[in-house]
């Protein structure tokens, strides 16, 4: 999984680019079939705003938006949305499933 990092208007540190690194990376266990995220920070006077685009593989690109006085807090408010979003896909996708050939001959 590639992950991509874009301030705009902005300076990031070191230390908010690893965390985010660390925090984007657990995005896999929701979704496998990740193959690319892009975070991008944007700051407008006091309020601050990362927004992450995951997409995945055969699959339609998952969109979140974070917003908070701190990039930390924003960028963790953007993560969980994603997770809820992600969980909600996969949850579909599970659901849409044809059922195993054992079942449907058991059911009759």
């Amino acid at each position: 999984m590639e992950i991509r990092i874009t301030p705009r208007h902005t300076d990031l540190s070191d230390d908010l680019r690893e965390r985010t690194e660390e925090v984007v990376a657990k995005l896999l266990k929701y979704e496998p079939r990740i193959s690319e995220v892009e975070v991008i920070f944007d700051e407008e006077r006091r309020s601050k705003t990362p927004e992450g685009i995951v997409y995945i593989d055969r699959g339609d690109p998952v969109i979140a938006f974070g917003e908070a006085d701190e990039f930390r807090a924003a960028l963790h408010q953007m993560v969980d949305r994603l997770t809820s979003q992600l969980r909600r896909n996969h949850e579909r996708s599970r659901d849409q499933q044809p059922s195993k050939l054992s079942e449907a001959y058991a059911e009759e």
